[in-house]
């Protein structure tokens, strides 16, 4: 049987990991200054955005877990859509 600490700890690296990558995308999204636009800083940009949004969309995933968890609700991740 897992302890609850043995969960908070687990969330609480995947959180931590999760907010490593995005710093990291988000340190290299930045062009330096003076750097023209090519085709491959583009698709490098586009690439670092989609880390940012895999990361962003695991953390909230992870927080609504834990909250639905935390309330006893059913899981209603995934449900919710935007025209709700």
């Amino acid at each position: 049987m897992r302890k609850i600490s043995d969960v908070s700890d687990s969330y609480e690296c995947t959180l931590r990991s999760s907010l490593s990558a995005i710093k990291q995308a988000r340190d290299r999204l930045h062009l330096p200054t003076g750097m023209d636009t090519t085709a491959t800083v583009l698709a490098l940009q586009i690439e670092l955005c989609d880390v940012l949004l895999v990361e962003i969309s695991d953390i909230h995933s992870s927080l609504a877990k834990d909250l639905n968890h935390t309330r006893g609700a059913p899981s209603l991740v995934g449900q919710i859509g935007l025209n709700a």
